[in-house]
């Protein structure tokens, strides 16, 4: 755990090193006239923004966000030579997400700011209101609750007003979750449901991750039968289109609902289909975790074979991870010590 820890000070620290960088490129702000001026004549510097832009998208899904930054920072700097602006203003968001994606919130947060001048010099709706949204969520995130209700309802308003289904969805989501922070878990339900009314069908993850929240704030009401089927809705969504996070994330709500029926049966499978899934995703402490828990649900069954059989499993993962002294490995050993002992 604190080889974890130490890995992500190590990355926080880059992020904030690198986010001077981004304020150090991304000057002046353009004015109305200068906005919608591009210059056309050197085709080769607009041409090597395209491809940095371009290289940006594949070290980010090579798994490096930190490179892909720097060159989406380089492509701004020769946008900006093009005076593309709405080229810059794109790519910011590109930055953004990519900070989000480290961990770095206040860049991210800086960034999405940043994108936000530049959409409203541009008038840019579209750019406007996912941008807001993001900063947004950024709010609640941070249980910021009273800015992210005041830009929540303007930016509610302006998706209305320009009939954007996606960005007003998402819009309501946010509504929602401010509501359900304030314990108003019935307004919140509503706006979850009118958020999935809105969501468009290429956007089915959202939409998933709505029915997450709506089962939270059903469970927060105490109304289990009701969450199972919201959080059993999202896990369909999750499957039907591979999205693994979804997936992990919906199962481990369903299996804290069935906790409460109860329904060990329903238990068990989720368990053994949640350790397979973190396998797949790479993540091994997770697995740990999950096949002790396994264990346990067998050990309250009286099933000592199947539970021994668990703890084991769960003892070889985390014998795997490259910290020996992890609290699973240590956990799935006193349970193995303990069968023993029976």
């Amino acid at each position: 755990m604190y080889k974890k820890r130490q890995r992500m000070s190590f990355a926080n620290l880059g992020a904030t090193i690198l986010a001077a960088f981004v304020g150090a490129i991304v000057v002046p702000m353009p004015t109305q006239a200068q906005a919608t001026i591009v210059n056309p004549e050197n085709r080769a510097v607009r041409d090597e923004a395209d491809r940095l832009l371009d290289l940006g998208y594949v070290q980010l899904k090579d798994g490096k966000p930190r490179e892909a930054i720097k060159t989406w920072l380089y492509a701004i700097g020769y946008y900006r030579r093009v005076n593309d602006q709405s080229a810059i203003s794109y790519t910011l968001a590109r930055v953004s997400d990519a900070y989000e994606l480290m961990g770095a919130k206040n860049p991210a947060q800086d960034t999405t700011r940043q994108r936000i001048r530049y959409a409203n010099t541009l008038q840019d709706n579209g750019a406007k209101l996912e941008s807001s949204n993001n900063l947004v969520s950024f709010e609640i995130a941070q249980n910021k609750l009273e800015p992210a209700a005041k830009l929540n309802k303007e930016t509610l308003e302006l998706a209305l007003k320009n009939d954007q289904g996606l960005n007003t969805a998402i819009a309501l989501n946010s509504k929602g979750l401010i509501s359900s922070r304030y314990g108003n878990h019935f307004a919140a339900i509503k706006l979850y449901y009118a958020s999935i009314a809105r969501y468009p069908l290429r956007e089915a993850i959202g939409e998933g991750y709505v029915y997450v929240n709506s089962g939270d704030s059903l469970m927060a009401l105490d109304n289990y039968k009701a969450a199972i089927k919201d959080y059993g809705m999202a896990l369909t969504i999750a499957r039907q289109y591979r999205n693994s996070p979804l997936m992990a994330f919906a199962s481990d709500r369903l299996i804290a609902a069935y906790l409460e029926v109860p329904n060990f049966y329903r238990i068990e499978e989720l368990l053994q289909n949640r350790s397979s899934l973190a396998l797949v995703m790479g993540e091994r402490e997770t697995a740990a975790v999950v096949q002790r828990y396994l264990g346990d649900l067998y050990l309250s069954f009286g099933n000592l074979p199947k539970a021994r059989a668990a703890y084991q499993e769960s003892y070889d993962f985390a014998a795997m991870l490259e910290d020996t002294s992890s609290l699973p490995l240590w956990e799935a050993y006193y349970k193995l010590q303990e069968l023993e002992r029976m």
